[in-house]
């Protein structure tokens, strides 16, 4: 048990916040079978994470945090996080890809945005990265601020897709089936067949071969 501690403590310590239940649960799982990361805690609101770290006398070395959150949203939460704990890295978490969110999050401190289509690999990865000084970026992330920074947008969204929308429909064309969509996005079954039929009605297309045809054809993802 006594070795267990000491590896327990060279890892780096990060904590979840996110006001689904099962992600959190799925999340920090993952993220505790690698060699590097060690995640014990998970808050479902921002209030619960400031209340804890105003008393904590161990904050965690990074924060994993999601956007949209109840009564106080993710963003807001940042600058009241570094006043009460400076030394922890946040990487946003989250299913937004706005740029007006990507802007506002690094403004306030963050160090890092990711997209929760992120495997938990890219997860830890990002992790490690930031420990070390870097400011991982979502590669989706990335390839949109290198596009926009050369003039040069990509396929026009025409058919009005969400991120997360998008997201799936990249899944479909790999040939995954809506459980496998459901745990390599950490969302519930329920959530994938709601998305699914968001994007046959913006497609108006009714047939899943036909929609990953069209989406490779039509460079939608």
């Amino acid at each position: 048990m006594e070795p267990e501690a000491q590896n327990n403590q060279d890892k780096i310590s990060t904590w979840i916040v996110d006001d689904n239940k099962s992600f959190c649960l799925v999340l920090a799982a993952n993220l505790n079978k690698s060699k590097t990361v060690d995640c014990q805690r998970f808050y479902h609101s921002c209030k619960s994470l400031l209340s804890d770290l105003e008393i904590d006398g161990s904050p965690p070395s990074v924060i994993l945090l999601d956007i949209k959150m109840p009564a106080m949203n993710g963003l807001d939460a940042i600058i009241p996080i570094k006043k009460l704990s400076p030394g922890s890295n946040i990487i946003m978490l989250t299913s937004y890809d706005l740029d007006e969110n990507i802007r506002s999050a690094m403004k306030r401190g963050a160090s890092g945005y990711l997209l929760k289509s992120a495997s938990p690999d890219e997860i830890v990865r990002a992790i490690e990265s930031v420990q070390q000084g870097g400011m991982p970026l979502d590669p989706a992330i990335t390839k949109k601020m290198m596009a926009a920074y050369v003039g040069w947008e990509g396929p026009e969204n025409v058919y009005d897709l969400s991120a997360r929308e998008k997201d799936v429909l990249k899944l479909v064309t790999q040939g995954m089936n809506n459980v496998e969509i459901a745990q390599k996005l950490f969302i519930s079954r329920f959530t994938v067949e709601t998305h699914l039929r968001n994007i046959f009605h913006k497609l108006d297309i009714h047939s899943r071969q036909k929609l990953a045809v069209k989406a490779i054809k039509d460079r939608i993802v």
